[in-house]
């Protein structure tokens, strides 16, 4: 019988809620990023290299499937799979908003 892992590396393992893998078709399933997609996502320089590193090989596929599509759709989509895997953003806090208050 293997010896049961040990150390807190494997112990977060099972203490961390990961999100399910976000379906957004039957053939379009997009599982949390991994660390490695996170820090290629935090070092790209455009919006295209963030997305290519968030969606991973599902990228290409997303992208065809919104090509022709209002930019407003693949933008709630986008908005949401932020949501789905991180959790809701600062903009998303109740009594937040864009205005500066110092008018």
């Amino acid at each position: 019988m293997a010896a049961r892992p040990i150390g807190r590396f494997y112990e977060l393992q099972q203490e961390v809620d990961v999100p399910e893998p976000y379906v957004l078709t039957s053939k379009i399933k997009i599982p949390p990023p991994t660390r490695k997609q996170m820090v290629a996502f935090r070092a790209a320089t455009n919006e295209a290299d963030m997305e290519r590193a968030l969606f991973g090989d599902r990228y290409d596929d997303i992208a065809e499937l919104f090509g022709d599509r209002p930019e407003q759709e693949y933008t709630a989509f986008a908005n949401e799979v932020w949501k789905h895997f991180f959790g809701r953003g600062i903009n998303d806090v109740e009594g937040k908003s864009g205005e500066s208050s110092t008018s």
